[in-house]
């Protein structure tokens, strides 16, 4: 890096010479536009990963640095396979309870260990995770004493399918959107990464406790009631990944949606198109949530968690493309600060939206590490 600035070619901004634009994270080293065309289709949280990749942990968790991620990946993998094991000896409903609580958890331990909500967690978790996880109970309890939970899995009449499948999720998005919008209107959140965080750890606490509170009766026939391992893995793999993940990214993207429209400078409110728009998206964010649950009815225990799966790589993305925005609506704003450590590659850089040496968004780093573009 020289002392005399340039301007970027991609944004016109004035910045530092280094190997990437501080303000937008165009490439201004090896440069071509070959370059370039790959790092606007990157991913802002982690730039060596397209913004269209099915990634769940630098989606789900993008405020991490990306060499912290890895813990992250290893715990998860540990937990799954736990409860694999615990499928194998017949511990079936121990396996369902840890499936369920799987995902929350990473969430939540996440939510601390980068101070995402800095110096107010408490009004924050009590408006996503726990009004989740308070709705999540409330809709179980409902469920079991208004349809006969017996015939939720195979031989299920219309009706029920049509109020587990449809009324059920479309009334819980409901419940999982609306916890966080009241955040909104604290003006500390500005963000559309705050938005989409918000709708992350609703979701998530939401369809945990669901399960959770929903399946207390299968501990009546004991630790190790009689049943196949076999179906029991597409369960927990769906109640593990595939329910969690759908969740997190419709409503983490419907409400990321909100703040976009209400929250983000004009220039950026067209970012995502027409599923940018509040309306628009709570109506895809619906039918996420009714497409994952009523796959719960398809025939075979491989065909529905095949289908489950599909449907959360493409909340995923959604989710994905929300966060990208996210974490570039403040690069115009921001004045090129001092100089700071890049808490992900290590390295000095000035302080802006995104290391010059890395190209990672500082944003997307912990707010306590002090390299955060606030």
């Amino acid at each position: 890096m020289t002392d005399e600035p340039i301007d970027c070619p991609r944004c016109g901004g004035s910045v530092p010479d280094d190997s990437f634009c501080i303000r937008c994270g165009e490439p201004l080293r090896d440069g071509g536009s070959a370059t370039a065309g790959r790092r606007r289709g990157s991913y802002a949280a982690a730039p060596g990963e397209s913004v269209a990749r099915v990634a769940l942990f630098s989606t789900l968790l993008p405020q991490l640095p990306v060499a912290d991620l890895d813990a992250f990946r290893i715990a998860f993998a540990g937990g799954f396979l736990a409860l694999v094991a615990l499928v194998v000896v017949g511990a079936f409903p121990v396996a369902l309870v840890g499936a369920a609580v799987l995902v929350p958890a990473l969430v939540l331990f996440y939510v601390y260990s980068v101070d995402v909500y800095e110096d107010t967690p408490l009004p924050v978790i009590a408006l996503t995770m726990v009004w989740g996880a308070a709705w999540g109970i409330v809709f179980a309890v409902a469920i079991d004493a208004l349809i006969d939970t017996g015939s939720r899995f195979g031989g299920a009449r219309l009706s029920e399918v049509l109020a587990l499948g449809v009324v059920v999720p479309l009334l819980g998005g409901v419940a999982m959107v609306a916890g966080p919008l009241v955040l909104m209107r604290d003006r500390r959140y500005n963000d559309v990464v705050d938005g989409a965080t918000f709708g992350v750890a609703s979701a998530v606490a939401f369809v945990g406790a669901q399960v959770i509170a929903g399946s207390i009766d299968l501990f009546a026939a004991g630790l190790t009631p009689i049943g196949e391992p076999l179906p029991w893995v597409g369960r927990i793999l769906a109640i593990a990944v595939a329910m969690p993940v759908v969740a997190a990214g419709a409503v983490g993207s419907a409400v990321g949606a909100f703040w976009l429209r209400y929250r983000a400078p004009v220039r950026d409110r067209a970012a995502l198109g027409v599923a940018g728009r509040p309306a628009v998206a709570v109506v895809l964010a619906g039918a996420l949530l009714v497409a994952v649950a009523l796959a719960a009815y398809l025939p075979g225990p491989v065909i529905d968690v095949a289908v489950q799966l599909a449907l959360a790589a493409v909340a995923l993305v959604w989710l994905r493309r929300t966060l990208h925005v996210g974490l570039l609506e403040e690069a115009f704003e921001i004045e090129i600060g001092d100089e700071i450590t890049c808490a992900n590659c290590g390295k000095a850089t000035r302080r802006h939206t995104f290391c010059g040496n890395c190209g990672i968004a500082l944003h997307a780093l912990p707010k306590r590490t002090g390299t955060s573009s606030r």
